[in-house]
């Protein structure tokens, strides 16, 4: 059985009851700790475990998550645009104001007065794409591929290049993503409520802080 590493000596021998428990469950929460549960919490949930279909939901977002912080990261450190305001860049009626924001590139996106990227052509993107995606992991249409199974959310095979499935344990690299899931859901949250209360971005903030952790804090907003 794999146990959360947060877990202190005095839990472990309950930690791993539970686990074997869980295999019996009819659901795909292999991973440990389960989900609600909390470092500290001796096995007790926050919000009961109720729907086998929450272990699915909690990857899917915490990935999501993963992805968005890294992007409000790279976009702040690359352009200087907030995430919040990358929005404003492309817009139904101009587009192009993207096309020459990206540093080090070689050439634009598009040639200057092309008319792209078209903002259509980027929802029509996402739309196919992220579409085509849920419909197959949800079985809303037959899989394109054979690896892929209705709720199964680690596929495998060519979606695993680095082929790390057969690199090491698997339970334990399954457990290790879902604490970085969490830990990404809850950074992502960070980066919602400091654009709230600060207007600025996470880059700017944590610079800003920094540089003048005295006076640039909390409390200056407070």
């Amino acid at each position: 059985a794999v146990t959360s590493t947060f877990m202190g000596a005095a839990v472990q021998a309950k930690a791993v009851r539970k686990a074997q428990a869980s295999k019996q469950l009819a659901v795909r929460a292999e991973v440990y700790p389960e989900p609600g549960t909390y470092p500290g919490g001796d096995g007790e949930t926050i919000i009961p475990f109720t729907d086998e279909k929450n272990a699915e939901r909690e990857i899917i977002h915490g990935r999501f998550a993963m992805l968005g912080v890294t992007g409000a990261w790279a976009a702040e450190n690359g352009t200087g645009i907030p995430w919040f305001e990358a929005g404003a860049l492309c817009t139904p009626d101009d587009c192009t104001a993207i096309a020459d924001k990206f540093p080090g590139a070689i050439a634009p996106l598009a040639p200057e007065g092309s008319g792209y990227p078209s903002f259509w052509a980027v929802i029509g993107i996402e739309i196919v794409t992220m579409g085509l995606a849920e419909a197959y992991r949800t079985g809303l249409t037959d899989p394109a591929f054979d690896e892929l199974t209705v709720g199964d959310a680690n596929p495998g095979g060519r979606f695993d290049p680095l082929n790390l499935a057969e690199s090491g344990d698997l339970d334990e690299l399954k457990l290790k993503e879902l604490k970085h899931c969490r830990l990404a859901m809850f950074a992502w949250l960070g980066c919602i409520s400091q654009a709230v209360w600060t207007k600025e971005g996470p880059i700017a903030n944590w610079s800003a802080h920094v540089a003048d952790p005295v006076h640039v804090n909390s409390m200056k907003y407070a």
